[in-house]
Parts: C-alpha cells; sequence; structure tokens
C-alpha cells in the first residue's frame, strides 16, 4: 500500500548563511516492499477473471459488480475532477438506502456495456502484467497501445482509458495508481524543494519554469527544502507570471500548480509538503466557480476519488485568493456568470463541507467573476510584493 501510511523520519537542520539563518526541513520516506500486496491484487484480478470465464462457460453473458458509498458524492459533481475525467452514466445502478450504498453493475448483455466490459477487462490484463513484473507504464501508454484495429473501438478518447481504471479500481476495492497504470505527470513546482527518488533520481525544483512533478507514492524517498510555506496556483499562465517576478525568493516559498484540476501526483506532493513537511499552503485561484472548485479538490478531494481520500486530499490548505469579497476594494471589473459558472456554484453551494465563510464568498461571487490576471496587471511584482505578503501576513484567508 502507500507508504505515506508509515510514519517517516523527519530532520530539521539548521545552516549560517553570512548573517541569515535558514532552517532546511529534510523527510526521509521508507522504501516500502509492496510484494504481499501486489500478490494479493493479481489475485483479486485473476478471481474476477474466473469468474467471467466461468459465466461464459455456463452459457450466460458476463457482468461484473460493484458497490461504492452514496457518501463519498452526495452533492458533488463529477465533471472535471482530477485530471479533467467526466463520468459517465453506468448501465445499472441501484442503491441501499439503508447503507447509503450504490451498487453498479456493467453486464454484457446491455449494448451500451459491452465495450465498458470489454475495455474493464483489458485493463485489468494490463494491470495484471505489470503488477507481476512490479512496472508501471501510463495511461496514456495503453491508450495508444489500444489504438489498432482490434481494440480501436475500445477506447475511442483517452477519457475512456482514464474512467475504466477508476472503475477497475472500484471493482478491485484499490486505489487507481495501486494497477501501475500511472497518470502522465502534467503538474510542476518551482522553488527551493530537492525529490530524491527510489531509483536515485533527483528532481531540483529550482529548475528554470519548475519542474515536472513526479508519482510520488512508492517513489520519493527524500525531500527536503528551506521554503517556509507553499503555494498552490491554479493555472500555469499564473504560476509562469509569479515565477518571472521572483515570487518563490520573495516569499521564500515552493509554487505548486496543477495547470487547472490536479492530477494525483501534484495532490500527493501537496499533502506530503504539508502533513510531513509541516508547511503551511495558500492557494490562489480565480474569482470564479471554477476556481472554488480546483481548490476545494486540494483541500477536501473530489467525488471520482473520495475512497482515496486519506492519501489525496490536504484539509490544510487555506484559500488566500482571490477572494469575490476583495474586488471591489481591488477596483477589479467582474464580468457576469455563465450558465456554465451558474451550475457549478449552485453545485458546491450544496456540498456538506461548505461552510458559512465559504458561502459568503460564493453569494458575492454572483455578482461576477474575475480571474487572477485582473489582479496581477495592477503595477509590476504586485502579487509577489503587495498582494500575497499582505494576505498571509494579515491571516486573511479561509
Amino acid at each position: 500500500m502507500s507508504k505515506f501510511s508509515k510514519n517517516p523520519s523527519i530532520r530539521s537542520l539548521a545552516f549560517i548563511d553570512g548573517e541569515t539563518r535558514s532552517l532546511e526541513r529534510r523527510i526521509d520516506l521508507p522504501i516500502v516492499d509492496n510484494t504481499e500486496f501486489r500478490e494479493a491484487l493479481v489475485a483479486r484480478i485473476e478471481s474476477v477473471t474466473k469468474e467471467v470465464i466461468e459465466q461464459i462457460c455456463s452459457g450466460r453473458l458476463p457482468q461484473v459488480s460493484y458497490s461504492w458509498s452514496q457518501n463519498s458524492v452526495d452533492n458533488q459533481t463529477f465533471e472535471e475532477n482530477d485530471e479533467s475525467q467526466a463520468v459517465e452514466e453506468f448501465e445499472q445502478t441501484t442503491q441501499d438506502t439503508d447503507r447509503n450504498e450504490k451498487r453498479t453493475v456493467i453486464d454484457f448483455a446491455r449494448s451500451r456495456s459491452k465495450d465498458k466490459l470489454a475495455l474493464m477487462m483489458t485493463v485489468m490484463a494490463a494491470a495484471h502484467r505489470l503488477l507481476i513484473t512490479n512496472s508501471t507504464i501510463t495511461r496514456r501508454s495503453l491508450y495508444y497501445h489500444l489504438k489498432n484495429e482490434k481494440t480501436l473501438n475500445l477506447a475511442p478518447e483517452q477519457k475512456h482509458v482514464d474512467l475504466t481504471v477508476n472503475h477497475v479500481a472500484n471493482l478491485l476495492n484499490c486505489a487507481p495508481w495501486e494497477l501501475n497504470l500511472l497518470s502522465t505527470s502534467k503538474g510542476l513546482a518551482a522553488g527551493d524543494l530537492t525529490l530524491t527518488l527510489i531509483d536515485n533520481r533527483i528532481i531540483d525544483c529550482t529548475v528554470p519554469g519548475g519542474a515536472l512533478i513526479p508519482h510520488i507514492a512508492s517513489n520519493v524517498i527524500s525531500a527536503r527544502t528551506k521554503a517556509k510555506m507553499a503555494l498552490i496556483v491554479e493555472k500555469d499562465s499564473a504560476f509562469q507570471k509569479l515565477l518571472e517576478e521572483d515570487c518563490t525568493k520573495l516569499l521564500n516559498c515552493i509554487l505548486i500548480t496543477g495547470k487547472g484540476y490536479p492530477d494525483v501526483a501534484t495532490r500527493m506532493l501537496v499533502k506530503l509538503l504539508a502533513d510531513k513537511m509541516a508547511l503551511p499552503v495558500y492557494a490562489i485561484v480565480d474569482a470564479d466557480p471554477f476556481g472554488v472548485d480546483i481548490m476545494c479538490v486540494y483541500r477536501f478531494g473530489s467525488a471520482n476519488l473520495f475512497k482515496e481520500k486519506e492519501s489525496l486530499a490536504c484539509p490544510n490548505v487555506r484559500w488566500l485568493g482571490i477572494r469575490p469579497s476583495e474586488l471591489v476594494a481591488l477596483g477589479v471589473n467582474t464580468v457576469p456568470l455563465s450558465e456554465s459558472d451558474l451550475s457549478k456554484l449552485i453545485a458546491i453551494e450544496g456540498r456538506p463541507y461548505i461552510n458559512e465563510a465559504f458561502l459568503g464568498e460564493l453569494r458575492i461571487m454572483r455578482m461576477g467573476k474575475a480571474e487572477i490576471e485582473n489582479v496581477s496587471s495592477f503595477s509590476r511584482k504586485f502579487l509577489s510584493a503587495t498582494y500575497l505578503p499582505c494576505k498571509i501576513m494579515g491571516g486573511d484567508y479561509i
């Protein structure tokens, strides 16, 4: 399982650099032998496969089913969470109100489920090989592997593979990344942060433009930083703008972006910095419903991967800005919400974790939205030198 369940050793080392004393945080994560877990997961795949074969041999059309908690998705939308995956409707879903569970059945007898079940079996076959050899590939690689004459119709788009990996993980009761089918990294980290991987590769996040965030679970064995905080930035354009303003040095921070809705690796890095390295984590997003939704994915988790909330959600993330309540004082012109914006806002308002402070901001947001760029354009380095430090020092966050 994930090594985050272990207690890593943490060391703080003080260095004297002239008259400046900077504290380095270092965390060493134990290398976990996952042989037993991989063997158990291989056995589960073989058990499901055997059941499907037995159904076919007995003259029945095969089907697979699994249960999932209704509480995990109450009042949440599935759109665009976790690598921009949209969740499609299943062919047959039943609800157990007593146990707050829903049961999904993928039935080959239903015309729309045939390709779904075939793709699930294909994904399980790929995972079976990877688990036995203890190797990994990206979901993107699997998608291109399926673009041949025999399997082209199973996955017309990348999202079909992404969705199916999640379905198979639910069926096998594991986390999607434990199938060794990994998302293609897209998140970036910049600033004083060095990660050491299990193969002894070094990821130096001081490189120009930021470093690509690697897969964290069972891969990173140590991390060190002298930064005082981490700052999540919603999108790459704002991330690059802050880098140009030398924000990492001005605030002594680690900048992180998932380039929109974050992938698993980005969320795991944020959680590592907050939980294991004890860094305060702030988020700056657009003052619109989708910006708030992205911040909520980091902080509260997402519907697609709710079962993996403990490994991914980071409740220490604080909403620093851009907040609707400050737009008038900043002199920012807003634009009306679109129908899509309003739909997203209503969905967020209904979520159980939304408190009164969030609701107050969302009510103001109904009057109009704005982007980070609307604030950063006031003057050179306004975000890094004025807006962000004033908000942080003043404790002006939710």
